[in-house]
């Protein structure tokens, strides 16, 4: 097929060429009405292209094929079977992928570290989602990937399970064995599903990790918005093999795909796609040598310390332009490091937490952004040392590695049953009736069904009072927690 061609972004420019006469949605009738405060914000042009799939991008019955025929161009250049766009972002498209693969009341297995998305879908559609543990960097306190061997323990205790749902990379830029992994999957007869949001492009440039395809991973899932350039919420599904029903993952794709999807996000899915197939070695060389001389200047700025490829568990890999600083040498927070950033110098990390920032480089970074990030670090660095108390100290924080997982009740009946709030204080012992996800990166530390321990307490306790951020608890204020009465 010709990777040139993007057929949502052709059809995009028919219509602002030749705009039609509408008499449907969306009601704004391309700007011709625009809410008040937008047009000087937003413009009118992105207004025009907010029209729908049918008789908009394409007419009634979609007969130019435009979206499917960036699908396939899109299949082929991931060197997939099978693609889709989706406009909810990698959260649906997990959720699509999972539906696909096991039905209410079958096994799946999830590893520990994957986001809120996967257990999300398990608590809703019934799944006995089995966590598989990961390894751990004890000295860091960062969680990596699976390792092949407690893979295969989990299969032979669990071998009715339909998948296994991997993140690689990890946020931290860390890949799993995936060739290993896959292996163990197929000896069994189950796919593996790779989690690869923040690793679409991988696929396009030889500098970075291999993409999980091409090492034997039936599903992948990506956000091209993360990295690759395309807007906010634009995700890919891409399968290979025969082990995905592609049928069935078809019709779980139109199950939760929306009838009204954002064309100007499909569209820069499409226009994503085609820059990588066409320039993707040159894009993210560069974006790479970039990271790689940022490492070097951060990583000598002491006490702070870079995570490098020498640091990694066997079979794993490194995407470099994910910085992980471990600032733990400083005495506090990571949390308050990234607001003191944010306040001081407008800088903003991808992520933070007790002990670490994450900084992204990816294709829109510049050399200006770059030195910004370094002068705001060597700032704070040089304000520390003249002044201790700038900051908060950082308390005793648990180990991620003290942290289970025992699920006392099915998660549906948690969710649903009688609850009540206690103090985090005092939630040793009870069961969780909510999820409980620090974000980022989102990864949930209780789910409701789970038994809440002595250990997840302090651990909880010591990351809100660090700083943390959970995403959505029932008690914004953090205080309390919903618990089965």
């Amino acid at each position: 097929m010709d990777q040139k061609s993007a057929p949502l972004v052709e059809a995009l420019a028919s219509i602002e060429r030749n705009p039609p006469v509408g008499f449907g949605a969306p009601g704004h009738n391309q700007g011709a009405a625009m809410p008040n405060g937008l047009r000087g914000l937003l413009g009118r042009r992105l207004f025009r292209a907010d029209v729908l799939t049918p008789k908009g991008l394409d007419d009634r019955t979609e007969g130019a094929l435009a979206l499917q025929r960036a699908h396939e161009i899109a299949a082929e250049a991931w060197n997939a079977d099978f693609c889709r766009f989706v406009t909810g972002g990698s959260t649906q498209s997990l959720h699509t992928v999972m539906a696909a693969v096991a039905a209410p009341g079958e096994t799946i297995l999830i590893a520990a570290n994957a986001h809120k998305a996967e257990r999300t879908y398990a608590l809703a559609a019934g799944l006995e989602a089995i966590i598989v543990p990961v390894v751990i960097d004890a000295e860091r306190d960062i969680e990596h990937g699976v390792a092949p061997e407690v893979l295969r323990a989990a299969l032979a205790n669990h071998p009715a399970a339909r998948a296994f749902v991997l993140v690689s990379p990890t946020y931290y830029g860390v890949t799993s064995d995936i060739a290993a992994l896959a292996d163990i999957c197929h000896d069994h007869g189950i796919p593996l599903i790779v989690d690869a949001a923040w690793g679409g492009a991988f696929a396009f440039c030889t500098a970075l990790p291999d993409d999980p395809l091409t090492k034997g991973a039936d599903v992948a899932v990506y956000s091209a918005h993360k990295t690759m350039g395309a807007l906010a919420q634009g995700s890919v599904i891409v399968a290979k093999g025969a082990l995905i029903d592609r049928q069935r993952l078809w019709m779980a794709y139109e199950l939760f795909e929306t009838t009204s999807p954002s064309v100007p996000i499909l569209a820069s899915l499409d226009a994503a796609r085609r820059d990588h197939a066409l320039r993707g070695e040159q894009l993210w060389s560069d974006v790479v040598a970039l990271a790689e001389g940022a490492r070097e200047r951060i990583a000598a700025m002491a006490p702070l310390r870079v995570l490098g490829p020498a640091e990694l568990p066997a079979g794993a890999d490194l995407d470099v332009t994910k910085i992980l600083l471990d600032v733990s040498a400083l005495g506090v927070a990571g949390y308050a490091v990234d607001d003191w950033l944010y306040a001081h110098h407008r800088v903003s990390v991808g992520l933070s937490d007790a002990r670490h920032l994450l900084a992204v480089i990816s294709l829109g970074t510049t050399r200006a952004d770059l030195r910004a990030l370094e002068h705001a670090l060597s700032d704070l660095l040089a304000r520390l040392e003249a002044e201790p108390d700038l900051l908060p100290p950082l308390g005793s924080i648990p180990s991620v590695a003290t942290l289970s997982v025992d699920m006392a009740l099915p998660g549906p009946r948690a969710l649903n049953g009688p609850a009540e709030m206690v103090r985090y204080e005092d939630a040793a012992g009870r069961i969780a009736a909510e999820m409980i996800a620090p974000a980022p990166p989102g990864v949930p530390r209780l789910v409701p069904g789970q038994r809440i321990s002595a250990e997840h307490v302090a651990w909880l306790v010591a990351q809100r009072d660090a700083g943390a951020f959970i995403m959505d608890p029932v008690d914004p204020t953090e205080t309390t927690l919903r618990v089965v009465s």
